[in-house]
């Protein structure tokens, strides 16, 4: 088995034959109770104390062979809770007592390896099993600090691993466990090779554990040449939480799409958690503009933001002091917060594949969730794509408040009772059959109020302000008036 890195390249390298497909070897086992696996006391009470108490499916499939050390490919879609899944065996079978990195695993993206992180120092927090992070856009001397301080288990992204390794900071002569976490999507940016490498670095004798989405050629490839007779899993296709969401979409016109998001959140519960996509940061920056001037705290997430900035995001968000996180696709890579009660397409995303991982953030480990999609007449055809490719119903529903769905093409606008151009010619003349406005004035009604004279009041406004100049009303008729001619000259005078 050859585990050496051919050199770093942006693309895939090209397979030979091509992999053979994920061949699923067990059906998901009916398992009710965590108690049923052999796990280590610490671990199972740390367990219940997060407040799950039956295993998903990918975790009943993976821990038990897991457990008895065997090597696991596994197909695990959005929110089917793999990260307990490989990391209470993991973190059951560590050795406390020893101070050099007994367990590596590697992520795709910093979020993501700053999830499992917390997951697995929890995990181990009761056996007193140090867990060091170790991502790039951070500070590199705390990293070096915690591997100094004896760390058993590391969590990072494969640049900084190998930065550190090439550093000699990092070593894995008694590496016993590797998970590669979302391998699809370290293929997706480019970071299988340096896995490669990476893998290259650890004992042939490991346990390598790799979950992803998807299984692409290069995928299985990789999968194939790091693991051992492998136990290969599956949960059911498609994500595994989408029995647990309610999907819905809203018609709504360009003008109405923000005031209807404004008015889900304000209807919602006080302890709903909503999280809201738009497909670019400038959208995001234009959301947050309207929204956070309202009452509720609101966040964005999008790769424009610096990792200290991130963080503080992400930490408010997880610990629930945030009402609403407005971000894009990329930036929510690897976001796994149990408490997502809503998830809100402001954009309709690209394709079924993005919908599903987008709603997939919501109803996570037994949870139920909400999912509504914001469609408008600029996004109808895509759309229209989406529903015809999703394999199940996704409702049509009323925008909340007085922020009505529009209608559809050729459908009359809720509540109009006026008739059409066509009802009215069917009835006589169309002129005939619109309402008549009876309070319009009339033109003999507008002629009468101009010759009316004018109020005493302004009367004698005008005589207070004239002294003693007589009205021009008050003057007799020009006939009974003295002519010009009859009046005496100067010289006659």
């Amino acid at each position: 088995m050859n585990r050496r890195s051919p050199g770093r390249s942006e693309k895939p390298r090209p397979s030979g034959p091509r992999a053979q497909p994920l061949r699923p070897t067990a059906e998901t086992p009916d398992i009710q109770s965590f108690r049923e696996f052999k796990l280590e006391p610490d671990i199972l009470a740390t367990i219940e104390g997060m407040g799950i108490t039956k295993p998903t499916p990918i975790q009943a499939l993976a821990i038990g062979p897991a457990l008895e050390g065997k090597d696991l490919i596994a197909k695990a879609e959005t929110g089917t809770g793999k990260t307990l899944a490989f990391g209470a065996p993991m973190m059951s079978r560590v050795d406390a007592s020893r101070s050099s990195v007994l367990g590596l695993v590697l992520c795709p993206t910093r979020e993501l390896a700053q999830q499992v992180a917390g997951v697995l120092e929890k995990l181990g927090a009761s056996r007193k099993i140090k867990v060091a992070l170790l991502v790039g856009g951070e500070p590199i001397h705390p990293q070096i600090d915690a591997l100094k301080k004896g760390a058993q288990v590391v969590v990072g992204t494969p640049g900084r691993v190998i930065d550190l390794y090439g550093q000699r900071f990092l070593s894995f002569p008694w590496t016993e466990f590797v998970v590669l976490d979302e391998a699809d999507q370290m293929l997706e940016i480019g970071f299988i090779d340096d896995v490669r490498k990476i893998l290259s670095y650890t004992p042939e004798e490991r346990q390598t554990m790799l979950f992803s989405a998807t299984f692409p050629d290069a995928v299985l490839q990789l999968a194939r040449e790091s693991t051992r007779n492998p136990s290969e899993i599956a949960t059911a296709q498609g994500v595994a939480t989408v029995k647990s969401i309610e999907q819905g979409f809203i018609r709504v016109s360009r003008d109405e799409q923000t005031m209807a998001l404004i008015r889900l959140i304000e209807q919602s519960g006080p302890d709903d958690i909503f999280l809201v996509f738009c497909d670019k940061r400038t959208y995001v920056d234009a959301l947050m503009r309207r929204l956070e001037r309202l009452p509720f705290s609101v966040k964005a997430l999008h790769g424009g933001y610096d990792q200290a900035a991130r963080f503080r995001v992400m930490s408010a968000f997880r610990t629930g002091e945030v009402k609403a996180l407005v971000a894009t696709d990329v930036a929510s890579r690897g976001l796994d917060v149990l408490h997502v009660t809503h998830v809100i397409n402001f954009g309709v995303p690209q394709d079924i594949s993005d919908y599903t991982h987008r709603i997939g953030r919501t109803g996570r480990a037994g949870r139920t969730g909400v999912a509504i999609t914001l469609v408008t007449p600029e996004a109808e055809i895509r759309w229209r794509s989406i529903e015809r490719a999703a394999p199940w119903k996704i409702a049509e529903i009323e925008a909340p408040g007085r922020y009505r769905s529009r209608p559809r093409p050729g459908e009359r606008p809720p509540g109009d009772e006026r008739p059409t151009r066509d009802e009215a010619r069917a009835d006589g003349s169309a002129a005939d059959a619109r309402p008549r406005r009876d309070d319009r004035p009339r033109a003999e009604d507008t002629r009468r109020s101009r010759e009316a004279p004018r109020s005493g009041d302004a009367s004698r406004s005008g005589d207070s302000a004239r002294g003693a100049r007589t009205r021009t009303d008050d003057r007799p008729p020009r006939d009974d008036r003295p002519q010009r001619d009859a009046r005496p000259t100067r010289a006659a005078a």
